[in-house]
């Protein structure tokens, strides 16, 4: 009688979190209120052009414009990045959608030293795979991805936890409200933040200009980032880069074309990884794709220094604003349209 007293409460408990989730993560941070949105995301199998990585896309290129770069519909524009997206978080979205996309043709995606190293970025990745990741076979099943996600049992075990009792996943961000006056202060934001990235996975897939709320956010030249240290993303992360080789292979098998952005952080923080030669791993790991002959549908586009004096393209230290969005995008078409016109003239 106990025991199914037990199952009955912890029934009804489930039940209870689950359906009230929507409104307890509008007072989580930004990050996982997409991430919960994020999952929610339909998959169109018409899609022809593939767009996944992490913030730096969601705020710096639109569905629109790839639609437009590549001559297609924009509902034809498969839009599924993440913020804190790591090359896992890649490979298990590629895993679920590639193989039911029969027009699929071309995948854009971004890497930087932030998914090529051990940081705190991957942390993060990890812990919204636990809170709000799809709990699917290739997670399991996949060498890299199990020991990327499932390293041990007490992984599994949590994973498992927090999709019968979703709370417990937002634990760290509610615990912060408790004694945290910043995060206390932070809510409102929170709340609208959380209305505006539903509002853009309605009308844009989720493309939405990181912190816009009604105004665009832009970094001043004078503020100044006591914190700042690119050192830490100097390191290689040797799962990071396994995967990502994994990444192309899945790619190739598919006969996809590979777009490999490099897309452009603050002057403050692209400077400073000059300085720390952070940008040494991913340079390569671009160096290796575009002298592989047997890499002949990947293609890189590195921007890392098309904003270097311009801090007014930025919302934050890592993301494009609204103004540098649409600055990157008329970049991004000329580099297209030149490598589409030299590519047909030298066949």
């Amino acid at each position: 009688m106990k025991i199914r007293f037990l199952i009955i409460t912890l029934t009804i408990l489930s039940l209870f979190m689950h359906i009230s989730l929507e409104w307890v993560v509008p007072f989580c941070e930004t990050t996982s209120s997409y991430w919960y949105f994020a999952n929610k995301r339909k998959i169109f199998n018409e899609a022809k052009v593939l767009v996944i990585g992490d913030s730096q896309i969601v705020s710096g290129i639109s569905p629109d414009v790839i639609a437009e770069l590549e001559g297609v519909l924009v509902e034809e524009v498969l839009y599924l990045p993440k913020p804190s997206q790591q090359p896992e978080g890649i490979l298990a979205d590629s895993l679920e959608v590639v193989y039911k996309l029969p027009k699929l043709k071309k995948v854009y995606v971004n890497l930087s030293p932030l998914n090529t190293s051990k940081n705190s970025v991957t942390d993060a990745s990890r812990q919204l795979f636990y809170s709000f990741g799809n709990f699917s076979s290739h997670t399991i099943t996949h060498p890299l991805l199990q020991k990327a996600y499932f390293s041990n049992l007490t992984d599994f075990s949590w994973k498992l936890i927090v999709s019968v009792f979703p709370y417990f996943g937002l634990s760290s961000n509610l615990n912060r409200l408790v004694y945290d006056p910043i995060a206390q202060s932070d809510v409102p934001r929170r709340k609208q933040e959380f209305k505006f990235i539903q509002d853009s996975m309605t009308k844009n897939q989720g493309s939405w200009v990181w912190k816009f709320i009604g105004e665009d956010p832009t970094l001043k030249e004078s503020e100044e980032f006591p914190n700042l240290n690119t050192q830490v993303l100097a390191g290689k992360r040797d799962l990071s880069m396994q995967i990502w080789w994994e990444c192309l292979q899945l790619w190739e098998k598919r006969n996809l074309e590979v777009v490999i952005l490099r897309i452009p952080f603050s002057p403050k923080m692209e400077k400073d990884m000059m300085q720390t030669n952070a940008n040494f791993v991913a340079d390569m790991f671009f160096r290796a794709v575009t002298t592989n002959p047997n890499k002949k549908k990947v293609v890189v586009f590195d921007f890392k220094s098309v904003f270097l004096e311009d801090y007014q393209y930025f919302a934050d230290l890592t993301h494009l604003n609204l103004k540098g969005r649409d600055a990157f995008a008329k970049i991004l078409k000329k580099v297209l349209f030149d490598h589409a016109h030299s590519t047909s003239q030298g066949m």
